[in-house]
């Protein structure tokens, strides 16, 4: 028996196959899949199960690749203080080449994320450039990253990182380690 509708688009989603992708991927069109997830056409049986195979194909895929967190982790983890001006975090940033830090650090706090493309929005909408010497992080940051395990597989952090830049990573409560979404692409070049 094949699962439901809502079955299959929670299955996508949580491999982190767009619309797009698995459509070419099974010969319809994105507006049909598009469609179909919402309810609005009642698919042919052959159709369903060539989405079903393709996802279940994927799923094993992404379950065959046994690759532990903390295999794909960089180390030490580079944090922004939340006290931090908002040019010393960009300074910091341009040293150590990433474009995001995770604010926090001390005391294994993971307070929130600050992001150069954040950064930009502040001075797209008007703030001006003398003002980030005086603005701290705290003022600033977005959400905190998500923290798993460092036994975590590949395939778990697949869906995260569709909504976030990077991921962190503990061990025994501390945090070791960081995965951003070139990590994984890496990992899958190695891979492939």
């Amino acid at each position: 028996m094949l699962p439901s509708i809502q079955e299959i688009m929670k299955m996508r989603k949580n491999l982190g196959v767009s619309q797009k992708d698995l459509a070419r991927s099974v010969g319809v069109s994105q507006s049909y899949i598009a469609r179909l997830e919402k309810g609005e056409i009642n698919p042919a049986y052959d159709k369903i199960r060539k989405i079903y195979a393709y996802l279940e194909r994927k799923g094993q895929n992404a379950e065959s690749m046994d690759i532990k967190a903390e295999r794909l982790m960089s180390s030490p983890v580079v944090w922004a203080m939340p006290n931090d001006s908002v040019l010393t975090c960009l300074s910091t940033m341009r040293k150590s080449g990433f474009s995001q830090l995770p604010v926090g650090g001390r005391g294994n706090s993971n307070m929130g994320t600050v992001t150069e493309s954040g950064i930009n929005d502040l001075l797209v909408s008007g703030t001006p450039i003398e003002s980030l010497k005086g603005m701290n992080l705290r003022s600033i940051m977005s959400e905190p990253l998500p923290v798993v395990g460092k036994n975590s597989p590949l395939y778990a952090l697949y869906p995260l990182l569709r909504f976030f830049g990077a991921v962190l990573i503990s061990d025994s409560g501390e945090i070791v380690g960081i995965i951003t979404k070139a990590d994984i692409l890496k990992a899958v070049e190695a891979y492939g």
